[in-house]
């Protein structure tokens, strides 16, 4: 059944808000790279947010390939999740913030986690901006809907 922008928009922003963690996606050298990350999304959902140390092995990936993409979904690890969970594809371009702006992102950042607050005050954690591209909905394990921000 076709869903209406407003109500994508909606469902994209339901899942954006209930959910914690999303698996990151890079490019290594020769193959994919994934990792779980707590993330965050800016209000008109045109930005994801997500600390990470600078050392690691996808902080370099984003260095080398900026493009990169995001899994974010309900399932709960039950026979239903085939018809029952969503999962939110998030396609975009990543950059390190800093300055004051980091700071501000920081702040926000730490109301969603607030366990985190040695983490993100490390000097070796980088606060990363994707700038969301896309998104692709795929709803009852084969319905996809898809928004170009």
């Amino acid at each position: 059944m076709p869903m209406t922008r407003t109500a994508l928009r909606q469902r994209i922003a339901e899942m954006l808000k209930s959910q914690y963690l999303a698996v990151l996606a890079t490019s290594a050298e020769h193959s994919p790279y994934t990792s779980l990350v707590g993330y965050m999304a800016s209000q008109d959902m045109r930005e994801i947010y997500f600390a990470t140390f600078t050392s690691t092995r996808k902080y370099s990936n984003i260095c080398k390939h900026a493009q990169v993409s995001l899994l974010i979904d309900s399932r709960t690890n039950r026979g239903d999740d085939f018809q029952s969970s969503s999962a939110l594809t998030v396609l975009g371009e990543a950059e390190t913030v800093s300055g004051a702006k980091r700071d501000e992102l920081a702040s926000r950042y730490l109301h969603k986690f607030s366990h985190l607050g040695d983490f993100i005050g490390d000097p070796r954690c980088a606060l990363v901006r994707v700038i969301v591209a896309r998104y692709l909905l795929v709803e009852s394990f084969q319905e996809v809907f898809e928004l170009e921000v």
